[in-house]
């Protein structure tokens, strides 16, 4: 009775704060994300690295057991896998998902089945069709196999491709991109190359937003660009780094429609020396670090890493904007709400309590003890510890300035950002 008392006491407050989490997946070089709803979570890609140092679909089960023990209200289902193209490092744990006590309730791909992931992505293919096949509609699989022809200027959706309805927020989940079946203009190279049929997934929650860019090249991009010019499908919040932070993943002109306020790279340890790693493909590359360092507007603390010039080559490189990479941070989570506002979390932590009075912004330099108590992670303590520090030392000249005060650091600040004014 306690355990069933406290799962629901957690979905209440989950639902309650109604809030959007991104699971960058720790799956060495590949890719895998979980997003987390209040009322569902779904699965893009399921990497990874696999060889005699690392196991990528032992590190994703980890995760996963460890999230539905969390998110036990979600009965271990997701409500749709997305392969974004069939490539190892984003098909390789598929048989993880497909292995109970997991359900999956619909499968999104690009329908191609060829390329090094295609034992994956072949195997989720045979899955949903097997499912339909039974007597048992109870275990059906809801499958679409997209195509470009299939998108249209707006994106294309339906109840497969968003299967998430929760109350309050529904997110809504679009596909932008998907396998080219005939030659839009590109070098018969570029046509052949799985990376430029990926498929390329936006999700918005309410005024958050996010966006999937797969393994696409740069050919594909100049036509992914091409197609939404003058429309605002590209611009978002977040940007998964396209193709693990490889020069040919991301261009300027790319990230100037997308004007992102934070960016996830999935890669792997640089430590592991051996073929198919970051360290081999030299990722995430320095020119792509660069192009990010300049278009992102969020900070972060600065930390030193390793930036690739090519394959096994790397130099000296500070990151100070708020670029998170699995091979730095380990797995990543990051919270939104739906008015737009993001933070990195603890991947453990419980979700933030939503501020109970912000009736605008809260001006730090005026606000009581009271008023500053709303903050997001600010409570009675670090409350009392701001005003005793703007008495001793005057107003704040910028939110940074707030690092000054005991018991507050980056992490915190970034939580109330989106809430403050000086």
């Amino acid at each position: 009775m306690k355990t069933l008392l406290a799962v629901l006491m957690s979905l209440l407050i989950y639902t309650a704060n109604a809030q959007m989490r991104v699971h960058l997946i720790n799956v060495g070089q590949g890719c895998a994300t979980l997003i987390e709803f209040p009322c569902a979570a779904i699965l893009i890609d399921t990497g990874g690295e696999t060889d005699a140092q690392y196991n990528s679909s032992e590190a994703l089960k980890a995760y996963l057991d460890d999230f539905f023990t969390r998110r036990s209200d979600l009965n271990h289902t997701l409500k749709c896998v997305y392969l974004t193209h069939p490539h190892k490092d984003h098909t390789l744990g598929v048989p993880v998902v497909l292995t109970p006590p997991y359900v999956i309730k619909n499968a999104v791909t690009d329908g191609l089945e060829e390329g090094s992931g295609k034992a994956g992505q072949i195997k989720l293919h045979r899955a949903a069709q097997d499912s339909e096949d039974n007597s048992d509609p109870s275990d059906d699989i809801g499958f679409e196999a997209i195509t470009t022809a299939d998108v249209g200027v707006n994106g294309i959706t339906n109840s497969v491709i968003d299967a998430v309805n929760c109350t309050g927020t529904d997110p809504t989940i679009k596909i932008l991109w998907g396998t080219s079946a005939t030659n839009p203009g590109w070098t018969d190279i570029d046509f052949k190359n799985a990376n430029n049929h990926s498929l390329v997934i936006r999700i918005d929650y309410g005024a958050s937003s996010m966006l999937v860019t797969g393994d696409l090249e740069e050919a594909a991009l100049a036509s992914l660009l091409k197609k939404y010019q003058g429309t605002n499908l590209l611009d978002a919040d977040v940007y998964l780094t396209g193709h693990h932070g490889s020069k040919n993943g991301t261009t300027q002109e790319l990230l100037n429609r997308i004007t992102p306020k934070m960016a996830l790279i999935g890669m792997g340890d640089l430590s592991r020396h051996v073929l198919w790693t970051a360290w081999a493909y030299g990722h995430p590359n320095k020119g792509v670090l660069d192009m990010l360092q300049k278009s992102i507007t969020t900070p972060r603390q600065t930390i030193p890493v390793k930036a690739g010039t090519g394959a096994k080559t790397f130099v000296d490189y500070s990151v100070s904007k708020a670029i998170y990479a699995t091979g730095w941070d380990d797995s990543i989570v990051l919270e939104a709400d739906a008015t737009g506002h993001w933070s990195k979390i603890d991947p453990h932590a419980e979700p933030t309590p939503t501020p109970n009075i912000v009736p605008g912004l809260v001006n730090v330099n005026t606000a009581s003890e009271t008023e500053l108590e709303t903050l997001p992670g600010i409570g009675n303590t670090k409350a009392s510890a701001i005003v005793k520090y703007r008495q001793r030392h005057g107003n704040f000249s910028s939110i940074e300035d707030l690092d000054r005060v005991p018991g507050i650091g980056p992490a915190t600040i970034d939580l109330f950002r989106a809430y403050v004014k000086i």
